[in-house]
């Protein structure tokens, strides 16, 4: 393997490591808990209560 592959490598992993913590503040983000409480319940309502 060459040099370049390794530096290839290395930066596609930084990069992965990077969206994995950006995707995991997005969906820690106070400003979504309402969304996510409401789908939380969404299975324990019934049918007819569905919109």
């Amino acid at each position: 393997m060459s040099v370049a592959w390794g530096n290839l490598i290395g930066i596609l992993i930084v990069l992965m490591l990077i969206s994995f913590i950006g995707t995991w503040v997005w969906v820690w983000n106070s400003r979504h808990k309402a969304k996510y409480d409401a789908l939380a319940r969404l299975p324990m309502q019934d049918e007819e209560t569905l919109p």
